[in-house]
């Protein structure tokens, strides 16, 4: 629907019939950074306030509950227009981020006095500088400190006529985490579910497999599909070296092929949101499959492990045994609950390490 909203913009502004023709330079200028960014709210800096207009005025309008306006007409109807004060912006994007939205911040990049050296009718020129989408948060005003805010990534790789084994890179971007897996497709949604991710990049072939329809309507993710051109296994592992700066992956480990498709994928959606910036994210590992327990995902909702059947936290068992002084410490306590160990091995280190703990207090202080 944004897509199409803004292609019909730009075609309007471009038309040239007496109908529609004539937006005022501002406009001209808003539409074609509307038609650039598609699928984001375009939040369009005019002085103290961030600007929306048009369908983007009307979703968060009905998302905010602030009052829809608005300003001048376009192509012969009402513009619809609503705004925010800058200064109070970061709480209305988190809002909309919590709502599965993807908003486009577009500032003003020349002093006005700029602007009018150049003419009477020039307008301050815009840039958009920063895409916040729920998966590539950075900003820890924006972050649920208690909770790990995970983008997840899937490809996927053909094992026989009629099965997929899936890929899933799973980024944290705040804190550089970076972890690939494969599963067999009949646990997809059960690790789906495990890495509870706020958000879900995928090839658009993956994304309309009808076998797979109900798990991407299901989930309170964002769900966002690239074009399978732009996933090829050779794109993929590229973007990987230049990622780390590396001839080779031979150092970092054996992934799959549907693993690296995953890591692709991940790595050219945070390139896209993070724009200028390489996000600092950490070489990545590989989870092997059976070290922790597989949990389908109806069973993981009925045991309300880090979240009720209604979606929230209070009242879960996370919640119920969360002592936890510091947001990594809430995360990891989360992580674990999400994913117990299976392997006695790695059971008694954990053991072994909480004693200690609970032994040196020293230690505890110095933590």
């Amino acid at each position: 629907m944004a897509r199409s909203s803004a292609r019909n913009l730009a075609d309007a502004a471009g038309s040239g019939t007496a109908e529609v023709a004539g937006p005022t330079p501002m406009m001209a200028q808003y539409i074609e950074i509307k038609a650039a960014n598609p699928d984001c709210l375009l939040f369009y800096r005019m002085g103290d306030f961030y600007e929306l207009f048009f369908s983007d005025a009307e979703t968060a309008s009905r998302a905010l509950g602030i009052v829809l306006t608005k300003r001048g007409k376009h192509g012969g109807a009402d513009i619809p227009m609503c705004g925010v004060p800058v200064e109070r912006a970061d709480d209305y994007l988190s809002r909309l981020i919590g709502l599965g939205h993807r908003v486009a911040v577009c500032e003003q990049t020349e002093d006005p006095a700029e602007a009018k050296r150049r003419g009477p009718k020039s307008v301050v020129r815009r840039e958009v500088v920063r895409l916040v989408t729920p998966g590539t948060i950075t900003e820890d005003r924006l972050l649920d400190p208690g909770s790990a805010n995970l983008l997840l990534a899937i490809g996927r790789r053909k094992v026989s006529d009629a099965a997929f084994a899936y890929g899933l890179a799973a980024i944290d971007i705040s804190t550089g985490r970076f972890a690939l897996s494969e599963v067999p497709g009949a646990d997809l949604a059960g690790a789906i579910a495990r890495h509870d991710p706020r958000e879900i990049v995928l090839s658009d072939a993956i994304h309309a497999d009808p076998a797979l329809a109900r798990l991407w309507a299901e989930r309170r993710a964002a769900v966002v599909p690239l074009a399978q051109a732009e996933l090829e296994p050779a794109s993929a592992e590229r973007r990987l070296r230049e990622q780390y700066g590396v001839a080779t992956l031979d150092g970092f480990g054996t992934f799959t092929r549907a693993e690296i498709a995953a890591a692709g994928a991940a790595l050219l959606y945070v390139a896209r949101t993070q724009l200028a910036a390489r996000a600092p994210l950490c070489v990545p590992t590989r989870e092997e499959a059976g070290t922790t327990l597989a949990i389908d995902a109806a069973t993981r909702a009925n045991l309300e492990l880090t979240r009720t059947l209604s979606g929230e936290r209070v009242g879960s068992l996370l919640d119920a045994i969360d002592r936890t002084v510091s947001a990594n410490g809430a995360r990891l306590l989360a992580e674990h609950l999400a994913g117990p160990l299976t392997e006695l091995a790695a059971i008694a280190r954990r053991h072994d390490a909480v004693a200690r703990l609970v032994e040196d207090r020293a230690l505890r202080a110095a933590l």
